[in-house]
């Protein structure tokens, strides 16, 4: 028998960055560490953790712990812990992301402290198998809730479903429930295939998610359940003053693809803005329980493509040589006009004034950067996301919250992630400042701890260096 331990937390000397990655001891123990308490918004101050088979085996100023070559204490110094981020929007397999190589794409999450994302749809069959060996221990990576192929008008693919009646609608979700998937994801669809989503999702007991189509209102979307918006979706309609007008001129140009239509009633709909419609509809979400996804960081990237500091962007380095030539603006420039380009970045500009006023009407939040796209880096591009949502008016706390226990409790997980409590699995990050007094600090990581496996500064700095190199080869 071991002999009991207690052990104080100005016993331990060890410093993270004075160990090397190793297989996940019996008992991990971190000392001296302040906690975040993400339920709360709250400091926990120098606190003691214990880690045993991946999970948290208690959490207090003192333990009481056994002795042996198979535990690890480290001493956190101080230093700031907070519970794995989660990007709540990110496309890893297939599409857009059919260029980056598992072994870039999942590191730069981990090495940003990204321990599990919402993969928004992709190659389904890629997906599960990636996810199924980050599981087993076979890949690092994040933890992966994913969805099946999109859901949208037109013809099928290996990444989309068509659907262009109710009954074709009915059928993908049934599809979707089958491939064990954990939610539906909308994009382009009728009204009448829409509402047969919303009602076949129901009866399977499957969350459906996504866009709000043209051919649905906001208030539509959130009374016929779905559970999240992404990219604030059909919002400068849904608070316009002519919604009705401006929506059927806007699809009446999508039938002619008479683009400059379109995209003109985008702009309308911003300058006809009602504030009394808006707080209406706000209030609609608080009550439906309607989730938001801004994605505010891939917004601004969309809209800043002629911004010279985009081709000097350290992150680059990370991203694999044949994507940094299809990310190049300069063909998008020559076909986007001045006056296009004004308007992509008034929008921008509206939807964090958007997000500032529903967060003020409590609508809830997740964080999201909907990357990998042009300029929306994967894993950084959080950190940008949080900062945006601070600019948005979100406390530090409140941003926090919304890549740690919102995610969780949006995915029905909270007894497994989402905060720092016995019980959960410890897929933690330590922080060398703290998080609560500047949203910045969230990008100052010390390690990463993945299912009780501790990854020093050492140790991502490595992984962050093998990427780099395999990316000057893709």
């Amino acid at each position: 028998m071991r002999a009991p331990l207690v052990v104080l937390l100005f016993l331990s000397t060890s410093l993270p960055g004075q160990l090397k990655p190793a297989a996940a001891p019996e008992q991990l123990i971190l000392t001296n560490v302040n906690v975040v308490d993400t339920r709360t918004g709250q400091l926990g101050h120098n606190l003691t953790l214990v880690i045993k088979d991946g999970h948290i085996a208690s959490l207090a100023k003192v333990a009481l712990i056994g002795s042996g070559h198979d535990i690890r204490v480290v001493n956190g110094n101080g230093k700031y812990l907070i519970p794995g981020l989660w990007d709540m929007h990110v496309h890893t397999a297939g599409g857009s992301a059919g260029a980056w190589d598992e072994k870039i794409v999942y590191p730069l999450e981990i090495a940003n402290g990204i321990t599990g994302v919402r993969d928004m749809g992709g190659d389904p069959v890629l997906l599960k198998q990636r996810r199924e060996r980050i599981a087993k221990g076979e890949l690092l990576g994040p933890r992966i809730y994913m969805a099946g192929p999109f859901l949208t008008s037109g013809k099928s693919d290996e990444q989309t479903i068509g659907v262009n009646t109710p009954a074709e609608a009915r059928q993908a979700v049934d599809t979707v429930k089958k491939q064990g998937m954990d939610f539906v994801k909308i994009l382009s669809v009728s009204h009448e295939s829409y509402l047969a989503v919303a009602e076949e999702a129901q009866k399977q007991h499957i969350r459906f998610v996504g866009h709000v189509p043209d051919s649905v209102s906001v208030r539509e979307a959130s009374a016929a359940g779905q559970r999240s918006i992404e990219h604030l979706s059909g919002f400068f309609l849904a608070c316009s003053g002519k919604e009705g007008e401006l929506r059927q001129q806007r699809l009446e140009a999508l039938q002619k693809r008479d683009w400059a239509t379109y995209y003109a009633s985008e702009t309308q709909a911003i300058s006809t803005y009602s504030p009394d419609k808006a707080q209406g509809l706000f209030i609609q979400l608080v009550d439906n329980n309607t989730w938001q996804v801004p994605t505010l960081v891939w917004d601004q990237a969309d809209a800043h493509i002629d911004d010279p500091s985009l081709a000097t962007d350290a992150r680059l380095k990370y991203v694999p040589l044949r994507v940094r030539a299809q990310w190049d603006p300069t063909g998008r420039l020559k076909r986007t006009s001045p006056e296009r380009l004004a308007d992509l970045k008034q929008a921008a500009d509206r939807y964090i004034d958007l997000t500032r006023a529903m967060r003020r009407a409590g609508v809830p939040f997740l964080a999201g950067s909907d990357g990998p796209d042009p300029y929306v880096y994967p894993g950084f591009s959080l950190h940008d996301e949080l900062e945006l949502l601070v600019r948005a008016g979100f406390t530090p706390a409140q941003a926090l919250q919304a890549a740690t226990f919102n995610a969780a409790l949006f995915m029905g997980k909270l007894d497994e992630y989402g905060s720092v409590e016995k019980g959960k699995v410890a897929d933690l990050v330590l922080l060398d400042a703290d998080p609560l007094d500047d949203i910045r600090n969230i990008r100052k990581i010390d390690s990463v701890i993945v299912g009780g496996k501790l990854y020093t500064r050492e140790d991502l700095d490595k992984m962050l260096a093998e990427v780099e190199e395999l990316a000057s080869k893709e």
